[in-house]
């Protein structure tokens, strides 16, 4: 079975369409490898990864993802005496770890008024036992 998962930093993102109008995110996740005992720096393994449609819409730059997918590999000639291997993640899932803060609803959807204005005006409501239809 061909599945991988892996978490990691978003980089180098791109959003494009292909000639079939399907959208399509090209990018880079940076996956933690460990810290190297010499230098104690970090280490990272940039895995390139594709992914069709709706799954474009969950990715953004510099966010902390899982991704799932099919790895796939294919060569490629860049003119050199061999070929080189590229390794991609195909994506079919994103979980996205990011808290990315949404603004402050400050009208109300339906009439367009002022949020702060309607809950000053339901608080100034009194409703007395005759205004109950039953």
């Amino acid at each position: 079975m061909n599945t991988v998962n892996v978490s990691g930093k978003i980089l180098n993102l791109t959003k494009t369409g292909n000639s079939n109008g399907t959208k399509v995110a090209l990018g880079t996740i940076s996956i933690f490898r460990q810290k190297d005992s010499q230098t104690g720096k970090v280490k990272y393994d940039n895995v390139s990864f594709i992914g069709y449609g709706k799954i474009g819409d969950f990715l953004h730059e510099g966010d902390s993802v899982a991704l799932t997918g099919n790895l796939n590999t294919y060569q490629k000639e860049v003119g050199l005496d061999y070929p080189i291997t590229i390794t991609q993640i195909s994506v079919v899932h994103v979980d996205n770890f990011s808290t990315q803060l949404k603004p402050a609803i400050k009208e109300h959807q339906a009439t367009g008024l002022d949020m702060g204005s309607i809950d000053k005006a339901v608080d100034q409501i009194t409703i007395t036992d005759s205004d109950l239809p039953f």
